[in-house]
């Protein structure tokens, strides 16, 4: 489509860390490749998502978004389309 782009990641997440409370502007398909991630989106319940699963991030605030284990990494990919130059991950503002 022009206008817009498709930007893949691969994400590792060591023992323990957590990356809570961002935004999502677009949509985001991901798979768990090692480990197991908890997400949970506005005032969702958590989920737990284990290697060769599935997930999707919703164009809203992640509220949750760690690595399940304190002593095994966390691994997995994830795609966001996007409109070019604009963001697929909106931090806080510190």
């Amino acid at each position: 489509m022009p206008g817009w782009e498709t930007r893949l990641y691969l994400i590792t997440y060591p023992p323990g860390p957590d990356a809570s409370n961002h935004s999502h502007p677009v949509v985001g398909i991901g798979l768990v490749l090692e480990g197991t991630m908890v997400s949970a989106f506005d005032d969702d319940p958590e989920e737990t998502f284990a290697a060769n699963q599935s997930f999707r991030d919703r164009p809203s605030f992640h509220r949750v978004s760690r690595n399940g284990s304190q002593t095994d990494p966390m691994k997995f990919v994830i795609a966001y389309t996007v409109r070019q130059g604009e963001p697929n991950t909106v931090w806080p503002q510190m």
